[in-house]
């Protein structure tokens, strides 16, 4: 009887993964690097025109909190909007036992309102540049594969450096 149900279900799963195979069900956009969008899916699936403008501002309101997690400028006073649980180490840390943002959240009507959160970092990417010929440039035909992987740490360290 246990042998039957798990054939019917593994039957079941199966056919329902070859349903939706041959179907548009999922999301296919996939992730892309700010400068290499899909620009002509874009425009042939959503009549939408990336061009290049539209992608450096898209680029520009990308942000990164050094705690982990992502989130996007929403004005150009540094508002950003993320998930809570990408904020909620900070909103514990700025917490009181008489005000628990993490619990109850948090609402300044203006900017004195707010609440400095001293150790918070946000990372704003301003350019991409691909350094692939310059990191395989620092090895040789001659090294050996630990000797390549050295010398291709160091100069991602340099590159990371400059």
């Amino acid at each position: 009887m246990t042998l039957k149900r798990h054939l019917l279900f593994i039957v079941t799963v199966s056919a329902m993964t070859s349903a939706f195979s041959s179907h548009r069900l999922f999301a296919d956009e996939g992730m892309w690097l700010f400068n290499q969008l899909p620009k002509r899916q874009l425009l042939e699936q959503h009549d939408f025109v990336a061009d290049s403008q539209w992608s450096q501002r898209l680029m520009l309101s990308a942000v990164r909190f050094n705690s982990g997690g992502s989130a996007s400028f929403v004005s150009e006073n540094g508002l950003v909007l993320t998930n809570h649980h990408v904020a909620a180490d900070t909103l514990s840390k700025l917490s009181t036992p008489e005000n628990n943002y993490h619990e109850d959240g948090f609402l300044a009507k203006d900017y004195s309102q707010e609440i400095p959160a001293p150790d918070l970092e946000l990372n704003q990417l301003v350019s991409i540049q691909d350094v692939t010929d310059k990191v395989n440039g620092a090895i040789t035909s001659a090294m050996t594969p630990n000797e390549a992987a050295k010398a291709r740490q160091a100069m991602m360290a340099s590159i990371e450096k400059d």
